[in-house]
């Protein structure tokens, strides 16, 4: 009798014993599987937030694309508008390349001789046959006085149109560097976008990994809380 309570007494204790470990692997399970869920869900949130950077950047460089779209568009306009003028000013010199006159008289002193003649015919005692030379010289004085004045025009539009021409490309200068700069932005956008898409799946692949050895432990939690259950069952019997 006094053996069999021995047995008995022994049994219980290796019982005892055998709850508080499967107790204690079961605590260090329990922290593990909580580890590896709060990991799980860190690294998802992480995902969440590079997943909100990557739509802004994407947000940006679309923005950036189509301010690049525009200002080429602008650059091509006034890049036209140079070639018009090119072409409007090339006309303009061939007209006055081809002018037979090479005027180096004052048009003011031109005009002050023309009425100067035309007051000797109408006061001098001119012979007729002065007076058609005097008229045939005024007429050509005019003629020439209105070729100056001509040229004079011509002259003022050739200024004109290079000036339009030099604000032409200015713009166009300045539009083209906005394409580059604003080209570039985008460029570092997309170099970003790429690096985030990386790290995402990278991210991803861990967030997986992490679920995995959480349920691993979540289930290997279950079969020892089933033990342990079943050895405070035997304790209580």
């Amino acid at each position: 009798m006094l053996n069999e309570n021995k047995d008995v007494l022994l049994k219980f204790k290796d019982v005892n014993r055998e709850i508080s470990i499967l107790k204690n692997k079961l605590n260090e399970i329990n922290e593990q599987k909580e580890e590896w869920f709060k990991r799980k869900e860190d690294l998802k949130k992480e995902v969440l937030d590079i997943i909100k950077n990557i739509k802004e950047l994407k947000n940006r460089k679309n923005k950036l694309n189509e301010s690049v779209k525009n200002f080429k568009s602008e650059r091509e306009k006034y890049n036209k508008i140079v070639r018009e003028k090119i072409e409007e000013i090339k006309k303009v010199n061939k007209e006055k390349v081809n002018n037979k006159y090479d005027f180096k008289e004052n048009p003011v002193a031109l005009k002050e001789n023309i009425d100067r003649l035309e007051m000797s015919i109408e006061t001098d005692v001119l012979s007729l046959k002065k007076e058609k030379e005097v008229m045939k010289h005024i007429k050509i004085l005019k003629k020439r006085l209105a070729e100056m004045k001509k040229m004079g025009a011509v002259a003022g539009e050739a200024d004109k149109i290079s000036k339009e021409i030099d604000d032409a490309k200015s713009k166009a200068e300045d539009l083209h560097a906005k394409v580059q700069n604003t080209a570039k932005e985008s460029q570092k956008d997309y170099d970003k976008f790429l690096e985030l898409s990386k790290n995402v799946k990278e991210l991803n692949k861990k967030q997986e990994e992490a679920f995995e050895n959480f349920l691993k432990f979540k289930e290997n939690f279950a079969e020892i809380t089933k033990e342990l259950e079943e050895k405070l069952k035997g304790t209580a019997s």
